[in-house]
């Protein structure tokens, strides 16, 4: 497993971490010093290590027969070379040609379209419902959240999101929108964010919870094994 050691100016001890998102051991270590004490905090916590990495979820590859979650289902990614290049989604399956090595790349750019096609109007129309206008709506990898709101509470906003999200239920991605459009009203995570957040969407805490279990899964989705 890769380990990754980063220095940070305020911290004062070494601290160890399991990252079940990307798949490494975090080590934060102070300005000076530090690394003899790291390598004996690895070899001292190996079992625990081990333990935790066994727990990780296992890597989805976007490969020919792979069965990926979407939309709270799954999908066959059915290759033929014969089949048409450009993916097509038939039943349970997503449906695509060309080059085997292509598919990765193209299942990736499939999901990420069917994401943006499913959350911008998603979106937009909630925003609509608190009296707010969205300038973008846009789709990344983000790692660290689930979605993002860049704007005042006076105009406009840019709001992203995670494209793992069409992987999920859709309750799950309507929490994650109304979040984000909560914010466009407050921008903070105070009571009324709190209060408009449960009238934009009453069963929240079901969606939350599913994350809180699945979200480190759909960060091994499409993952190399």
């Amino acid at each position: 497993m890769p380990v990754v050691a980063e220095r940070r100016p305020g911290a004062r001890n070494i601290r160890l971490r399991a990252d079940s998102i990307d798949g490494a051991v975090r080590i934060t270590l102070p300005p000076r010093g530090g690394l003899a004490e790291a390598a004996t905090l690895l070899d001292r916590h190996r079992d625990w290590l081990a333990r935790q990495v066994a727990g990780w979820p296992l890597p989805l590859p976007f490969v020919p027969g792979a069965v990926i979650p979407f939309d709270g289902a799954t999908l066959v990614l059915d290759w033929a070379a014969g089949h048409p290049r450009l993916p097509q989604r038939c039943g349970d399956a997503l449906r695509l040609g060309g080059p085997v090595d292509a598919v990765p790349a193209r299942v990736l750019r499939w999901l990420k379209s069917a994401a943006l096609a499913d959350m911008e109007p998603a979106t937009r129309q909630l925003a609509a419902c608190v009296d707010r206008n969205v300038d973008q709506v846009r789709v990344g990898d983000t790692r660290s959240r689930w979605g993002s709101c860049a704007g005042s509470a006076a105009g406009a906003g840019r709001i992203a999101y995670s494209w793992r999200l069409i992987l999920a239920p859709a309750p799950v991605r309507r929490n994650v929108v109304a979040h984000e459009v909560a914010h466009l009203v407050h921008a903070n995570h105070g009571p009324g964010f709190h209060a408009l957040l449960a009238e934009l969407d009453a069963n929240g805490a079901a969606s939350k919870r599913w994350l809180r279990t699945h979200g480190a899964a759909l960060h091994w989705v499409g993952r190399a094994a």
